[in-house]
Parts: C-alpha cells; structure tokens; sequence
C-alpha cells in the first residue's frame, strides 16, 4: 500500500502567487491623430543634434504606441518595456530645451498628447498639451510594463525573475509619486481628477506597495517549489507579511486614491480580499507544520485547524474567510485550485490527528493560544531604486541666430539656481 503524501500541494504555489496583470495605458487611439516633434519645432529645431533627436523621439514613438495597441493575452511586455526606455530619454531632452530656453521654444503645429488609462476597467482618454504629461506616462508605462512581465514569469514558474521586477516596478511608481507628479502638480496647478488613474499620486504610492506584496508573494513560491523541505516557520512569517502588505495597500488606495479606486475593476478588490485572508490562512497552516515538526504536536493540529477555517467561503460581506466568487468573475479560474488546497489541508488534519490520538497522545488547544500567534510578519522586499539617465536639453534656434546656444546639463543646473534666486529676492 503506498504511503500518502501529505507535502503541500501545487495548488498552494498557484494560488499564493495569483495575482492580477494591469493592463498598460495606450497612445492616442484617435483615427487619423498623431503627433510629430519634427513637424512642431521645424523652425526652430534646425541644429543637427536637434534634428536626429526629433526623428528617433517620433520614430519611438510610434514604435512604442504600436505595441501598446497590442490586444489579447499576449502582451508584449518586454517589446513595452524596451520602446519606452528607448524614447524616455528623448522626451526629457526636448521637455529640458523648452523648460530652459522658452524664448526659443516656438512650434510651428500644436502638440496635443492623448493616452487612454490602463487600469481603469472602461479606460478613459486624457489629453494634453504638456510634454511633462508625455514624460511621465512614458514611465508609468515602463512601470506597469515592468509589473506585466512579472506577471509573465510567474505563469511560466520563473518566480525568482518575477520577484525582482515587481521589485522594479515598485521603484517606478515609487519615483513617480514622490519625484515627477509633485513638482509637475503643483507648479502647474493640476486637478489630479484630469489625469489617467496611473498617475495619481495616491494611486502611484498605492501601487508601489501593492507591487512589493507582490514580489514577496512570488519569493513564498519560488521557496515552495524549490526541493526538499521548507523553512515552514519563514513561510508563516513572509505570508502575514503579505496579508499586512496586502492590508496597507487597501488602506492606502482607499484614503488617497477613493475615485481611482472606484474606477478600477471590482474584481481586483475581490482577490485583495482573497489573497489576504489566504496568505492569513497559509501563515497559521506553515506554523502547524514547524510546530509537528518540532513535536509539538497539539498545537500544530490546533494552528491547522485555524489555517481550514480562514480558508473557508464567508456567508456574508463582513464574516470570515474568503470572499464568494460569483460566477461571471475572471477568479472563477482559481477554484478548481482552492478545491485541492482545502483538500490537502483537510487530509494533513486526518492523518496528524489519527497519529496524534494513537502515538503522542497530545493535548489539542481548542483555539490557538495568544502566546503562540505570530503577532508581525516579516516584510523583506524593498524597492528597486529608479533613476532617469542624465541628459542635455537640445539646442533650439531662432531664425536669425548665428551661433545657437547649446547647454549643457551644467548650464541647465545653474539656469535652474538663478531663477530660484531671482524668484526668492523677488519674496
């Protein structure tokens, strides 16, 4: 008669690390509508640098709006990435030429940016006329891009790939929320409710956390599927980290971001509640096994029948346990997996008390005691620092000019350090 296996099952790998892929904005999606830097700053964008520059940012463009326009489930995230990395640094050249030469920073055709959000549920389209608005959705692109491929490699099992790109990701949208959207909303007077949901601040410190839940998420997995046996009492301590990463981001997009919050699709909401109450629920069912492990064998059927109960389906909103997935919902996919896990747990539970009740002979708490919670978890991934690279403003020429000026990152320093004296001996 073959023995049983009583190891955690692949159910468990799949659905600790479940988590939702957002969709990328897209570029003006408006028949017919597109912009050209060559065709705006030909008068004044004669210099050779300038010209080359202007072709290879509309070239990027392009290159980048066409694989944004991608439908389906094969995105292209990688192909998203690498366009939004190539054109992010001319954007930032051409936005410097017009922020530190504004007398020469004519256009002989308007420019108009339009982007469609992507994580709202019915994307929205947000149009304007600041390169800065370009400049920061082309990052929040690379963010969410970023957050995409992760999403990629945990379907393909690479958790450990999947760990630091969320990682990546975080940093993005860290960047944005303290660095790019403050400055720009505040010197130009922004109503964040005319800005795609992405680049919100609240939304974009929201999702930092968010992303970084999800990277310890994909570190439980690669630690489940790696051979041998795990360190369940490290598992019990990084999954309540995740249900508190998990928590604080709900929180976070609740206080900060409610109207971005309302346009996301509820479904997401659905499996924030899922995933906390399962990683609360995977934290007690690691702690009952480090505890048979270590002969403790009372409390370790006590903390598994803990772990069932918190897996179980609440019959109402504000009860206990997992939420209900309704039958339209694209989290339908998971029960076919949560089926197993429940199964698994229940079988462990059988055989530990049918050794318990004939060899060790262990009294059972009928709750797990106070002093045997794990009352923190562990929060162990931080965020990959993001930086843009260092770049020249581009020469713009007026007519006329003979020798036209050219700066430098050093001319643009101190030409930002003189108006902040003017602006201070003017006070």
């Amino acid at each position: 008669m073959s023995q049983l296996d009583l190891s955690h099952p692949d159910a468990m790998v799949k659905l600790s690390s479940t988590v939702l892929r957002f969709r990328c904005p897209t570029i003006d999606k408006t028949k017919g509508f597109n912009i050209s830097f060559v065709k705006s700053f030909k008068t004044v964008g004669t210099h050779a640098t300038t010209k080359s520059v202007l072709e290879q940012a509309d070239s990027s463009r392009s290159y980048l709006r066409n694989a944004l326009a991608t439908e389906g489930t094969d995105i292209p995230h990688k192909r998203i990435i690498g366009a939004a990395q190539k054109y992010l640094p001319m954007i930032n050249q051409i936005l410097l030429a017009c922020k530190f030469q504004p007398e020469s920073a004519r256009l002989d055709v308007r420019l108009l940016f339009e982007w469609a959000s992507g994580i709202e549920k019915i994307p929205r389209s947000f149009k304007s006329e600041a390169i800065m608005y370009e400049l920061i959705m082309t990052i929040v692109t690379e963010g969410l891009g970023t957050a995409g491929l992760a999403c990629d490699e945990s379907a393909n099992g690479d958790f450990a790939s999947a760990s630091r790109n969320f990682k990546r990701a975080s940093g993005i949208m860290q960047f944005i929320a303290t660095d790019q959207l403050p400055q720009w909303i505040s010197k130009a007077n922004l109503d964040e409710q005319e800005l795609p949901s992405e680049i919100t601040i609240g939304a974009c410190e929201a999702l930092a956390m968010l992303f970084l839940a999800n990277a310890q998420q994909m570190a439980i997995a690669a630690t489940l599927v790696k051979s041998g046996v795990p360190k369940y009492s490290l598992l019990a301590k990084l999954s309540l980290g995740v249900t508190e990463q998990l928590e604080i981001f709900v929180k976070a997009i609740r206080s900060k971001a409610p109207t971005q919050k309302s346009l996301m699709d509820p479904d997401f909401y659905t499996l924030m509640a899922f995933q906390i109450e399962l990683h609360r629920s995977l934290s007690n069912y690691f702690l009952g096994r480090s505890h048979w492990e270590g002969g403790e064998y009372g409390l370790a059927i006590s903390f598994l029948c803990s772990a069932i109960s918190m897996i179980r389906t609440r019959t109402s909103i504000v009860g206990k346990g997992l939420p209900e997935i309704s039958s339209k919902s694209s989290l339908k996919a998971i029960e076919g997996d949560l089926d197993q896990l429940r199964s698994h747990m229940n079988i462990l539970l059988t055989s530990w008390e049918k050794d318990n009740s004939k060899i060790y002979f262990e009294k059972v708490p009928f709750s797990v005691p106070q002093d045997k919670q794990l009352m923190n978890g562990v929060h162990m991934m931080k965020a990959e620092e993001y930086k843009m690279d260092d770049v020249d403003p581009l020469p713009l020429t007026l007519p006329g000019d003979d020798k036209p000026y050219v700066p430098s990152i050093e001319d643009a320093d101190h030409e930002m350090a003189r108006r902040l004296q003017e602006q201070l001996n003017a006070s």
